[in-house]
């Protein structure tokens, strides 16, 4: 569908809808609006015209800027968008956005149940940042167009699409990273926590494992697992446990000792607040 009466939007331009159904809007990521977009200097969105206040657009906002500059004014940041980056935007909170010069870029307006958590953990792993850096290889500008087909065709479930949908989220959650990958920091990491379960274990003694620097081992093992390095120590332990005390006669305080704890308080206090149950009632339970 062409675009008409938008100022600063070229009528070469594409815009399409899309209804939700009460499913998907239970259950499902959701796109209302998606579209491929050519601008010139004189393009500016600001948050308080008529389409700011549709259902279709009060929700999540996802633009990849295909060429150009697009400047971002938000409620607590500001950035330029340039060629090749990705911005995410709550479009329920005070947001403008403008061009300078000619510009493309394809994008979603979405929204879903688990939206607002989605937005929240990735903003939370790019340190707050609403503009990333998409690499050459990237599959979201293809991931994107495709969605934005299925939506001008139809051709598309609503199942198909939140999948596609999630897909792209998942990918700007966890990204990864070919080059660092594939000298197995966080792989060889893992395996040497799992190895040494039974003793304590640091982070910078798993970073001096992998020659990062404490900081930066930190920064890569969350964005590949989504947990800190702690945090992912805890989950390994009260997994081990679990499988221990459902699968041994072990004693808690021997299943503690084995998992790294330094007491069966310290043990049974932990295993408990992650699991909702003591050691013993969960296994008397499963």
């Amino acid at each position: 569908m062409q675009v008409y009466r938008e100022n600063g939007v070229l009528p070469t331009s594409q815009r399409f809808f899309a209804a939700p159904s009460p499913m998907a809007r239970r259950v499902f990521f959701y796109v209302t609006r998606c579209g491929r977009y050519e601008y010139d200097e004189h393009f500016s969105f600001q948050d308080d015209c008529s389409v700011a206040r549709l259902d279709s657009h009060r929700n999540f906002f996802l633009l990849y800027l295909k060429s150009g500059r697009m400047h971002f004014r938000l409620q607590d940041t500001a950035f330029t968008l340039q060629a090749g980056q990705l911005a995410l935007v709550d479009c329920r909170a005070p947001h403008a956005f403008f061009t300078d010069g000619p510009a493309a870029s394809l994008w979603l307006h979405f929204d879903g149940a688990l939206a607002p958590a989605l937005f929240a953990e990735i903003l939370s792993l790019h340190d707050g940042r609403q503009n990333m850096d998409l690499p050459p290889e990237s599959p979201v500008p293809a991931q994107m167009d495709a969605i934005i087909d299925a939506v001008a065709s139809g051709s598309a479930s609503e199942a198909v699409r939140s999948q596609q949908l999630y897909g792209i989220l998942c990918g700007l959650l966890l990204p990864t990273q070919p080059s660092e990958r594939a000298a197995g920091p966080v792989e060889t990491a893992t395996a040497y926590i799992q190895t040494h379960l039974a003793q304590p274990i640091s982070v910078p003694q798993l970073a001096a494992a992998v020659n990062l620097s404490p900081s930066h081992f930190s920064r890569l093992f969350r964005s590949s697992t989504g947990l800190s390095p702690h945090a992912y120590i805890v989950q390994r332990r009260i997994d081990d446990a679990k499988h221990l005390l459902l699968t041994t006669d072990l004693t808690v305080k021997e299943i503690a000792c084995r998992t790294g704890y330094r007491s069966e308080v310290n043990f049974i206090v932990s295993f408990t607040k992650k699991v909702g149950l003591s050691p013993s009632v969960f296994r008397t339970r499963q």
